[in-house]
């Protein structure tokens, strides 16, 4: 006895191969901007400028804290997982 599941779709191994490629595709293009213990990852499309907006929030997050942007509490950093979602 067999289960229908486990029978190969080619329609169905086809998406399954094209989701990966998009997904793959995706994760490479992505933008990091790392300072200090900051980091800010986007994956760009047509409507978003990287260069303009890395440098917008930058300059936002200079105006906000200054030269203490730049200081990196080691604690601190230790504790990041270093992925976005902790």
């Amino acid at each position: 006895m067999t289960d229908s599941s486990s029978e190969s779709d080619p329609e169905m191994a086809h998406l399954a191969s094209e989701l990966i490629q998009a997904k793959m595709e995706a994760n490479k293009f992505t933008h990091l901007l790392r300072v200090g213990t900051f980091q800010l990852e986007i994956a760009p499309n047509e409507k978003i400028d990287v260069r303009e907006f890395f440098s917008e929030t930058l300059d936002k997050l200079m105006d906000k804290y200054g030269d203490k942007l730049l200081e990196i509490d080691i604690r601190t950093a230790m504790q990041s997982s270093g992925t976005m979602h902790g």
